[in-house]
């Protein structure tokens, strides 16, 4: 649950030779509140660098919606399975707030990791950041108490609390939209 991860910066810390092959391959994106990005049974076919707005990824289980991550400005999002595996996704991308965004496609990635040696080091710290990401989450499902996972999504991504509806986090953390409910007023 560590959103820090500013791709924006690491961006800037590139060559002007590379921000330029970058800005080449980059599409420019916007979509208004409740679209998706992402279906069920779509490949994820690169990633998308949000400049302004919220997403969230989340799969259908049994008529639930379990929201898997988040992802807000200066943030990536994308089903990082289907991505990294461009095989189809179980998940859906969808905005939660009008969006305007930044999509480079996988082919563009690989093309640009093949004529880029510091490119990769770019690269490496985007897939970093999505492996910690879904590491930290899987963490605290299994060792934290409701409660804990709370009081740590506050601490690290306060700024995130006011831009989703209390359902979509409920399920991010784990739990019961009512236990969320009940654990916010005690707080």
């Amino acid at each position: 649950m560590n959103y820090s991860f500013n791709i924006i910066e690491e961006y800037k810390s590139l060559s002007p030779n590379i921000q330029a092959d970058i800005l080449a391959n980059l599409k420019i994106l916007e979509f208004t509140k409740h679209d998706f990005l992402l279906k069920k049974g779509e490949v994820c076919e690169g990633i998308y660098i949000i400049e302004k707005g919220c997403c969230r990824t989340y799969l259908e289980e049994g008529g639930r919606e379990i929201t898997t991550s988040f992802g807000i400005d200066t943030n990536i999002i994308c089903s990082a399975y289907s991505y990294l595996s461009q095989t189809i996704s179980e998940e859906y991308i969808q905005t939660l707030e009008d969006t305007f965004c930044y999509f480079i496609s996988y082919q563009s990635i690989q093309s640009l990791l093949n004529t880029h040696v510091e490119f990769n080091v770019f690269v490496r710290k985007v897939y970093e950041s999505l492996l910690i990401n879904e590491i930290s989450l899987l963490n605290s499902i299994r060792t934290k108490s409701a409660f804990e996972r709370y009081e740590l999504f506050m601490e690290k991504t306060p700024k995130l609390l006011q831009r989703v509806p209390l359902s979509h986090l409920a399920t991010f953390l784990g739990m019961s939209k009512e236990t969320l409910s009940r654990m916010r007023s005690k707080i």
